[in-house]
C-alpha cells in the first residue's frame, strides 16, 4: 500500500512532454502507485466513435466537434493515477472508408480512398494515442466500436456515388446529399451477405500490421457489442428475436485466425452476442472458449434495471422490480456482482481470462456508488480486467451522468468520482480534498460546509478548522474517512453583520486541505462596499449564489495544470464564487485536441496581462472559448441530477463582465447560457463593437439589446444585464444602455460558455476579445447590487475608479 494520500497524482509519466502539465507536490516524482501486475485497470477513451451519425449522409465528421481524439494530457493523467490500460473506441468506417473489395470509380476513390486503404489522418490520430501511452508507461486496446456493422455508401454499377459532395475542408469526409445512397451492411452467413468474413479479415490484418509493434498498443478489440444479427438464412437485421447466434463466432474466429498469423503475443478482447453482456456469455456464444491463445473474453455489464447504462434515477430503476439477468427482484447493491458472477464461473471452469471492458456508476445516489464498489471489488478478487465508461474528452461526455472525464475545482483538477471507488478496488491509494457550502446566511442560520475527497484514501484524513472573526462551529475536527469518494460535513454560524474566514488545518501526514473560505453575514453588502468593495462584491455573490470566474486564476489545464502565465494557453478557470455544491462543480475549461494541426485549426485562448491584470485573449483565428458543460434533468431517467446549471432561461439571471475588444467592429458572445441542442439561448455580447445583450426562446421569441455606442479599442468595460420579471436590462459601465419587457419560455441550459457560444450541435462565433472576470448567477440584483457587482469587475480589470 501506498502513502495513504497523494495530492493530485504521482508523476508516472513524462509529464515534461505535455505543455503545461506539473506535479504540485514537491518531491512528487519519488511518488509511485501500486501496480497490481497481470490484472490492467483502465477505462473508456471516448470520443473518436462519435461521428456515427453524420456519417456518410452530411457533413458532421469535424475532429474536436463531431468526434474527439484524446489528448495526450489525458493518456499521462490516467498513467499517473495509476490506471494501466485504456481501451480506445473507433469507428471502422472513419479508419477504413472503402472496404477491400469496393468497385469505385476514379472520382470515388479519389474523394473516398482507395479499396481497403487506412484513412491516413484518423490512422494518425490513431497512432498518436499509442504514442501517448507509450511515453506514459502504459497500454491501450483499439476497440471496434461497430456492432457487427458498417455504414457505407451505396456504389453504383459504374462505381460512382450518387450526390457525393466533397467538402473544401480536408478534415471533413466525403459524404452524399441523398440520404437514398448510405446502406449498413451487417455481418451474416447467409447468401447475399453484405458485411463478409473477408471485409473483417482485411480489416484485422491491416491494424495487425500497423500497429503490433507499437510499445503502446495493448490488444485487439475485435467488435464491440454484436446484437440483433440476422436471422439463418438472412442479410439484414433481426428484430424481436431470433438472431442467428452462430453469425457472431463464426467472424470472430475467423479474425482471429487471421490475427494470430501475423501476431502471436498480443491479447485478443473477444465480446459476445447480445450486447456482449456479462450474463449471457455462458448461454449466447456457441463454441466459445475459442481454440486460440490469448483470447480475453469481454463483458459489459452496467447497474440498472434493464442495463444498459442509460438510465440513473435509482429510485425508479428499484421500483420495477425487475433486474434482469437475474430475476424479478429490484436492484439492490449486489446487483453488479450478480451479473457479473455467471460470466467468471464460465471463465473460471474453462481456464480462461476475463475483461469487465465497460461499466460504469451513475454519479446522483451513493447508493449506485456502493454497488458500483463491491461491483470492482468482486471483479478484481475475481482477476477480472475492469474498464470504465465513459473516459475521453469529447464534448458530451464531460459532466455526463456516467462518466470517468476529471474536472476542475479550486484551481486544481478534480477527479471523477467513478475513478474512486476503481482504485479502492485495485488498492491504490491517491486523492486531494475539496470543499463546498454556501456564502451567504442572515438572520443567524447557520451554513453547512461539506469537505470531501476525490480518489481513494487508504487512511482517515483529520483537519481542524478555525474562524477568523468569532461564530460558532458546530465541530472544529473535521475527519473524511478511509476509503472513496468520503466526506465530513460542519455547520457555521457567523456573528451578525460580519465577514468571517474558515481556514483548515491538515493532520500529519494527510493531503493537503481545501483553501480558506468566506462567509458573510453582512445587513447592507451594498454600504459595506465604502468599507471594503471586494467583501461587498463577494457577499453579493454569495446572497445570490452566483458563479465568478477570474482569469487571475486561469490554469494551462484542467488535468494537473499550472498557473498560467503571459503567452500560455488558458483550458482551465475555476468557480471562485459561491456557485458549485459538492458534486457540482462549476468549471470552465477547454478540451480541444491541438496535439497536432491535423486536428483543425480551433485554439484555446491565450493568456495576456494587462496593465498588471490576466485576462484570456479570444482573438486568434478559430478560437474556442471556456465551456462549462452540464446535464439536462430527464424525468425517468435523471430526474435530480447533481450535475446542473441552477437556472434556465425564464428564470431571473443575471450576467457581469469584464472585458475589452482589439477594434471596433468586434461581434459576437462574450457568455452565453444555452442547451447544446437547441437554439433557444441568453447571451452577453457584441455586435460591431456595440455591447449586446439577446435572448431567444424555443418558440421564437427574440430580444436584442444593443448599446448606441462602441468601446474604445483595448480599453477595459463592464457590460451587464439583467432578466427579471418580464423585463430585460442592458447596461454598459453601470449605465443603462438598452430596456425590452418580455417573458421566455421554460428553457433548461446544459451549459455556460465564455468567449463564445454553442447552438443545436455546433460552436457560434465569440466576440475575439479579452476576458478579465465574468459573474452570473439566477436571480434579480438590484441597482445598487449590480453597480457593486459592476465596480468590483471593473477593479479586476484595471479600470480606473472602479
Amino acid at each position: 500500500m501506498a502513502a495513504a494520500w497523494v495530492a493530485g497524482v504521482p508523476a508516472l509519466g513524462p509529464a515534461s512532454a505535455v505543455a503545461g502539465l506539473r506535479d504540485p507536490r514537491p518531491g512528487a516524482a519519488n511518488q509511485r502507485v501500486p501496480q497490481e501486475v497481470g490484472i490492467p485497470l483502465g477505462t473508456n477513451l471516448s470520443g473518436m466513435e462519435w461521428a456515427e451519425s453524420g456519417l456518410r449522409y452530411g457533413a458532421s465528421s469535424l475532429p474536436n466537434l463531431n468526434f474527439t481524439v484524446p489528448r495526450r494530457a489525458d493518456v499521462v493523467y490516467l498513467a499517473r493515477c495509476g490506471y494501466t490500460k485504456t481501451r480506445l473506441p473507433i469507428k471502422w468506417e472513419l479508419l477504413q472508408p472503402m472496404l477491400h473489395d469496393t468497385v469505385a470509380s476514379r472520382p470515388a476513390v479519389a474523394a473516398i480512398g482507395r479499396p481497403g486503404a487506412y484513412h491516413p489522418g484518423y490512422e494518425s490520430y490513431i497512432t498518436g494515442v499509442l504514442d501517448a501511452h507509450a511515453a506514459a508507461g502504459i497500454k491501450c486496446i483499439i476497440d471496434c466500436h461497430n456492432y457487427c456493422r458498417y455504414r457505407d455508401f451505396k456504389f453504383q454499377p459504374d462505381g460512382t456515388v450518387t450526390g457525393l459532395v466533397v467538402p473544401p475542408d480536408p478534415l471533413l469526409r466525403p459524404y452524399t446529399s441523398d440520404n437514398t445512397q448510405v446502406q449498413t451492411r451487417i455481418f451474416a452467413l447467409g447468401p447475399g451477405a453484405t458485411l463478409t468474413q473477408a471485409h473483417f479479415i482485411d480489416f484485422w490484418t491491416r491494424a495487425s500490421a500497423r500497429w503490433k509493434d507499437h510499445p503502446g498498443f495493448g490488444g485487439y478489440g475485435l467488435m464491440n457489442e454484436p446484437h440483433d444479427m440476422p436471422r439463418p438464412g438472412q442479410v439484414v437485421e433481426s428484430h424481436g428475436g431470433g438472431e442467428d447466434l452462430t453469425i457472431w463466432p463464426a467472424y470472430a474466429l475467423a479474425a482471429i485466425k487471421a490475427i494470430r498469423a501475423m501476431d502471436s503475443a498480443n491479447p485478443i478482447y473477444l465480446g459476445g452476442n447480445e450486447w456482449s453482456a456479462a450474463t449471457t456469455l455462458a448461454t449466447h456464444n456457441p463454441g466459445w472458449p475459442v481454440a486460440a491463445a490469448n483470447v480475453i473474453y469481454e463483458v459489459h455489464l452496467y447497474l440498472d434495471a434493464i442495463g444498459n447504462g442509460q438510465v440513473f434515477d435509482y429510485d425508479t430503476e428499484a421500483a420495477k422490480n425487475n433486474t434482469v439477468g437475474v430475476g424479478k427482484v429490484p436492484i439492490n447493491a449486489d446487483t453488479g456482482i450478480q451479473r457479473l458472477k455467471p460470466a467468471v464461473e464460465w471463465a473460471r471452469a474453462r481456464g480462461v481470462k476475463l475483461a469487465l471492458t465497460e461499466t460504469g456508476m451513475p454519479l446522483d445516489d451513493p447508493r449506485w456508488e456502493d454497488m458500483f464498489k463491491r461491483l470492482v471489488h468482486y471483479a478484481r478478487q475475481s482477476g477480472c480486467e475492469v474498464y470504465s465508461w465513459q473516459g475521453g474528452n469529447h464534448w458530451p461526455v464531460h459532466n455526463s451522468a456516467i462518466n470517468h472525464v476529471p474536472g476542475w475545482h479550486q484551481s486544481k483538477t478534480l477527479e471523477p468520482a467513478m475513478s474512486g471507488p476503481l482504485k479502492a478496488g485495485a488498492g491504490i491509494a491517491q486523492g486531494a480534498l475539496f470543499d463546498d457550502a454556501a456564502g451567504w446566511t442572515a438572520g443567524g442560520h447557520p451554513v453547512t460546509v461539506t469537505v470531501y475527497a476525490r480518489g481513494n484514501l487508504a487512511v482517515p484524513a483529520r483537519l481542524s478548522v478555525t474562524s477568523t472573526n468569532g461564530g460558532r462551529l458546530s465541530k472544529t475536527a473535521i475527519e473524511i474517512p478511509a476509503g472513496p469518494n468520503g466526506q465530513d460535513s460542519f455547520t457555521f454560524t457567523p456573528a451578525p453583520n460580519s465577514v468571517t474566514t474558515l481556514s483548515y488545518t491538515a493532520g500529519a501526514g494527510g493531503p493537503p486541505p481545501p483553501p480558506p473560505r468566506k462567509v458573510y453575514s453582512l445587513s447592507d453588502p451594498v454600504a459595506y462596499a465604502a468599507t471594503k468593495l471586494d467583501d461587498a462584491a463577494m457577499a453579493i455573490i454569495a446572497r445570490y449564489s452566483a458563479c465568478k470566474w477570474d482569469l487571475a486564476d486561469g490554469h494551462t489545464d484542467y488535468m494537473q495544470g499550472a498557473p498560467a502565465s503571459a503567452g500560455q494557453v488558458v483550458r482551465a478557470v475555476s468557480d471562485s464564487g459561491y456557485g458549485s455544491a459538492p458534486g457540482n462543480a462549476m468549471q470552465m475549461i477547454n478540451w480541444a485536441n491541438t496535439d497536432s494541426s491535423a486536428m483543425g485549426t480551433m485554439r484555446p485562448p491565450v493568456m495576456r496581462v494587462t496593465q498588471g491584470r490576466k485576462n484570456s485573449d479570444h482573438s486568434g483565428p478559430d478560437t474556442w472559448g471556456f465551456w462549462c458543460r452540464k446535464p439536462l434533468a430527464i424525468p425517468g431517467a435523471q430526474s435530480r441530477p447533481r450535475n446542473r446549471v441552477g437556472w434556465g432561461l425564464e428564470d431571473d439571471h443575471f450576467v457581469v463582465a469584464a472585458v475589452s475588444v482589439p477594434g471596433r467592429d468586434n461581434t459576437g458572445a462574450v457568455f452565453q447560457a444555452s442547451n447544446s441542442t437547441e437554439m433557444y439561448f441568453s447571451e452577453l455580447g457584441f455586435n460591431k463593437g456595440q455591447p449586446q445583450a439577446r435572448w431567444t426562446d424555443a418558440k421564437g421569441t427574440n430580444i436584442e439589446l444593443t448599446a448606441s455606442g462602441r468601446l474604445e479599442p483595448n480599453v477595459p468595460a463592464v457590460v451587464s444585464f439583467v432578466s427579471s420579471g418580464g423585463s430585460q436590462l442592458l447596461r454598459v459601465n453601470s449605465a443603462q444602455a438598452g430596456r425590452a419587457a418580455a417573458s421566455f419560455a421554460p428553457g433548461p441550459f446544459d451549459q455556460l460558455l465564455i468567449g463564445w457560444g454553442f447552438l443545436k450541435y455546433y460552436p457560434r462565433a465569440g466576440f475575439g476579445g479579452n476576458v478579465y472576470a465574468v459573474v452570473t448567477g439566477k436571480g434579480a440584483p438590484s441597482p445598487a447590487e449590480m453597480a457593486i457587482l459592476e465596480r468590483y469587475l471593473g477593479s479586476l480589470a484595471g479600470i480606473r475608479g472602479a
